[in-house]
């Protein structure tokens, strides 16, 4: 196996883009090989036909969804041995990483070339991104509490306002509603003294349902001042009402340290607290109209710390404080018949930052806004088409007013292949504390998915992000920039064949400064995630996972030839009638790969870690 990896990789090394194709050819021909066997069709999404997507903030099927989104599932993050949000989008197509490094330490992204603070990061519907840089902590999210989460890729503004690259909408779990009581336990330990303590339980009686979980993620650093200490917790009460309602409490609690990067005698480390509340009201007022209501409540607090050493050994620390929240509400109504799903809503926040520096004495910030936003979504269904114009107006009270439209339409081709179309305007807020932050997009994408071929799914998009106003810097200063980043995204899938799966994902993106400009450095130019999943009748369980980045950047020192492959090894005994344990394993970074677009933030090298769960 490892000599066969290793081929692989150096193909890889050889000819970057061409081994994509290779691969899809070879999954077609697996799939082709198997036409003697009874035919079987892996369905939109890649799960069951009539799986409703709420990406879009209009839950609706796969087959009637204009917009790229991709679903990951809780069986999916179990296979990753996954411990925080950030492992969960490092194996999704669309989607370029920096390496996680110790798990739980702070790590940035892109989603189809768009930055980090041009993606709206949600949980239970609430904005995880900061008010003063807008950048959401995805490695502050444990898993745990995770159900599924939703990636939309490109501007989605006409739903969700402040979300020009797209959103990643973190759906959490639903009391059990099979049982009064249920849960589970697990631990996990590795190199560096890395380890994740978890818990939960479930469980409903007389109406009344709960979740609650909690948990531990430390470590000593898989790299120089790269260590971790954080805690988090979720509680979810759900209460049916009489009739076609529903109340729903939840809070998130997420707080600790981690050490960020060291460079000489200059590191920096950061201590974050997150805290999300939300009040959530449902009723069904007849068969085709419900009623949504919500409050939510948010803070966000952290200090940086930069330390640096003198000459004699003398330690100077300066520190920069944050201080955030957001307090709203949102009413949402809807329509649903056979022919037509209309969506309407408004949503408000109040929101503040504080953010002040040992170094100077006035607050670096402190500004607060009143932010409004009006939205109305209609998915009109005619034969096999279903058209979606859609519409947002936000008032900013901090980056002024937007008005964004989108409209998108699909057409089945089969009941289980379809066409897709999507264009729509965005912006994003990238700081509150700039009235000139505002970036704008226009997406537009094209792409088919298809169940249909014997054993095998395939989905394809071409897209098309022209970014303008987008604030960089340049030899001269701050300057405003428009950026076109266009590309293609294809994935594939098979049905396990002698008890395996294989699945394959690409993304090439050309980043330029307006139509002919020069490239722009640092924006990927492909990436590419391969899996194997293996399964068996005795619950044994294998994963193994290869990801490839061109960073298309080599003025920071970065290195990124090397495939990273992951194995992961997991196997369930249900010895007892109602409690089952399951021992897994995982090797990280299998062949000692390079993958990191700069020097401050290498990847670590291969390390174990081991650890059981037990549910009853």
């Amino acid at each position: 196996m490892q000599r066969t990896i290793a081929i692989v990789q150096s193909a890889f090394a050889r000819a970057k883009a061409p081994l994509i194709v290779q691969m899809l050819f070879l999954i077609f021909a697996a799939s082709q090989a198997l036409g003697d066997e009874e035919l079987l069709s892996l369905e939109l999404y890649n799960g069951d036909e009539a799986e409703i997507v709420s990406g879009s903030r209009s839950p609706r099927p796969a087959s009637q969804t204009a917009e790229n989104i991709t679903v990951v599932t809780s069986e999916d993050i179990l296979a990753l041995n996954a411990h925080t949000l950030a492992d969960i989008l490092y194996a999704v197509t669309g989607v370029q990483m920096e390496m996680t490094r110790t798990p739980g330490a702070s790590t940035s992204f892109k989603l189809q070339g768009a930055n980090f603070n041009h993606v709206l990061v949600l949980i239970d519907n609430v904005p995880l991104n900061t008010l003063s840089e807008n950048y959401p902590d995805i490695a502050a999210v444990p898993v745990q509490m995770i159900e599924r989460v939703e990636i939309v890729k490109g501007a989605a503004s006409s739903a969700w306002g402040n979300a020009l690259g797209g959103v990643i909408n973190v759906m959490t779990k639903m009391p059990d509603q099979e049982r009064p009581v249920g849960g589970m336990v697990s631990g996990s330990f590795g190199k560096r003294e890395t380890a994740d303590l978890r818990g939960e339980l479930s469980g409903t009686a007389n109406s009344k349902g709960y979740y609650i979980t909690g948990g531990k993620l430390k470590s000593d650093g898989l790299l120089a001042n790269n260590m971790v200490d954080k805690e988090n917790f979720y509680g979810k009460l759900l209460y049916d009402l009489p009739g076609r309602g529903s109340l729903t409490l939840t809070t998130w609690l997420s707080q600790g340290f981690n050490g960020m990067y060291e460079e000489g005698p200059v590191s920096t480390n950061q201590e974050m607290r997150y805290l999300i509340s939300t009040l959530a009201a449902s009723y069904q007022l007849s068969d085709h109209l419900r009623l949504e209501a919500a409050a939510v409540a948010s803070e966000t607090e952290g200090t940086l710390f930069l330390r640096q050493m003198d000459m004699l050994d003398a330690s100077r620390t300066s520190t920069v404080v944050l201080d955030e929240s957001r307090v709203g509400g949102s009413f949402k109504l809807s329509w649903l018949d056979e022919f037509q799903r209309v969506v309407a809503g408004v949503d408000y926040e109040h929101v503040a930052a504080q953010v002040s520096s040992s170094q100077i004495t006035a607050d670096l910030l402190n500004q607060g806004a009143d932010r409004v936003g009006v939205y109305l979504s209609d998915t009109l269904t005619l034969g096999r088409f279903a058209v979606t114009p859609s519409a947002r107006f936000d008032r900013t009270g901090s980056g002024g007013n937007h008005f964004s439209p989108s409209f998108g339409v699909t057409y089945a081709l089969t009941d289980n292949s379809v066409l897709r179309g999507y264009t729509a305007t965005g912006y994003s807020l990238t700081s509150l504390n700039r009235s000139d932050s505002t970036e704008k997009v226009w997406t537009s994408q094209f792409g088919f998915e298809s169940g249909d071929l014997p054993y095998l799914w395939v989905k394809g998009t071409l897209f098309r992000n022209d970014t303008w106003d987008v604030i960089a810097r340049s030899p001269t200063g701050i300057v405003k920039e428009r950026q076109l980043k266009q590309g293609v995204e294809l994935e594939a899938k098979t049905l396990p064949l002698f008890n395996t799966s294989l699945s394959v994902g690409y993304t090439f993106i050309t980043a330029t400064l307006g139509v002919n400009g020069p490239v722009i450095m640092g924006v990927p130019r492909h990436t590419v995630n391969i899996g194997l999943r293996y399964q068996d009748a005795s619950n044994l369980r294998g994963e193994l996972t290869g990801h490839y980045l061109d960073w298309n950047e080599a003025r920071q020192g970065g290195r990124y030839s090397d495939v990273i492959w992951d194995l992961h090894l997991r196997k369930e005994f249900n010895r007892w009638e109602h409690v089952s344990l399951e021992p897994f394993l995982s090797v990280r970074n299998l062949l000692n790969g390079r993958q990191y677009p700069n020097s401050l933030y290498e990847n670590p090298g291969r390390w174990v870690e081991a650890g059981v769960r037990c549910n009853f």
